[in-house]
């Protein structure tokens, strides 16, 4: 018989065992599933163990949801940082049954929203989080690029690029065009601000433009530019002042979640080589 029972951060090593189970066969392979990967994973999403929900098998873990807890957008929200099932066990409403355990206890931790990223793909998951109430609020869609591929601009840029601090970055938070998704949110980065390298264009003293990267990940988590200095070349000389100082041999730099509807952003990262290896929905349940 199957239970479902909040866990504890000593149980990480069975969440490991079971992630790696049940991503085996993954539309996009989880070939980073491993301790390191799966730790800054939770810590970069604010994930909140006793709001997390395990599902058993006698001991055995056969399905997990980890949940962050953060501020969204004004208002106190969940995020499922990843909800995994090995195969044996699908197809039997185990999702529904660990959002059941959870939903409660996210009510009386105040939080009014529960979002989650989900690949457009993966239909038996968007049927099943559909049943848990959930409604589709976006599509995102996500770049990489081989480094092998890349071929630096030939024009020059008189932008002065250096090294910036997370606390610089987090300035950028206003100056977006729309919201960025939880897993590239500048409270993301700040909960992981001694993993990440980000780079900043300067004007005079002023800090213009950012691009953040997250080493673990091979992941752009953010890239910026003040609204006043757009279509001077800054983005452009970012992206590449970031990529000429990669390793090729890191392989594929990606760029996840872009909001679909951004056309201008889509038509700057496929001018360069980008391309959509995926597309996901956020879905979002209101309580």
């Amino acid at each position: 018989m199957t239970t479902c029972n909040f866990v504890t951060e000593s149980d990480f090593p069975g969440i490991i065992k079971t992630f790696d189970e049940a991503f085996a066969d993954y539309y996009l392979k989880s070939k980073n599933s491993c301790e390191r990967w799966l730790y800054n994973r939770c810590v970069k999403n604010g994930v909140a163990f006793d709001c997390s929900v395990g599902a058993f098998e006698g001991d055995r873990m056969v399905g997990v949801t980890l949940v962050g807890l953060d501020d969204w957008q004004g208002v106190p929200a969940a995020f499922d940082a990843g909800t995994g099932i090995i195969p044996d066990f699908r197809g039997g409403g185990l999702a529904r049954q660990m959002f059941a355990l959870a939903v409660p206890r996210l009510r009386e931790r105040g939080v009014q929203k529960f979002l989650l990223e989900v690949l457009q793909v993966n239909e038996p998951a968007i049927k099943a989080y559909r049943k848990s109430g959930f409604e589709i609020t976006r599509e995102l869609d996500c770049y990489e690029l081989p480094l092998t591929d890349w071929k630096a601009p030939t024009t020059a840029q008189s932008w002065e690029i250096r090294l910036i601090d997370p606390e610089q970055v987090f300035v950028f938070r206003n100056l977006v065009d729309w919201h960025p998704s939880w897993e590239n949110s500048f409270t993301s980065i700040n909960r992981i601000s001694d993993k990440i390298v980000a780079y900043g264009a300067f004007d005079g003293s002023r800090c213009i433009g950012e691009i953040v990267y997250y080493p673990i990940l091979n992941w752009i988590l953010s890239l910026v530019v003040a609204k006043d200095y757009r279509r001077k070349g800054i983005a452009t000389a970012l992206l590449t002042h970031f990529l000429v100082r990669l390793d090729p041999a890191k392989g594929n730099v990606k760029l996840t979640n872009v909001d679909h509807s951004d056309e201008i952003m889509a038509a700057f990262f496929r001018n360069r080589g980008f391309r959509v290896f995926t597309t996901q929905y956020e879905m979002a349940l209101t309580f």
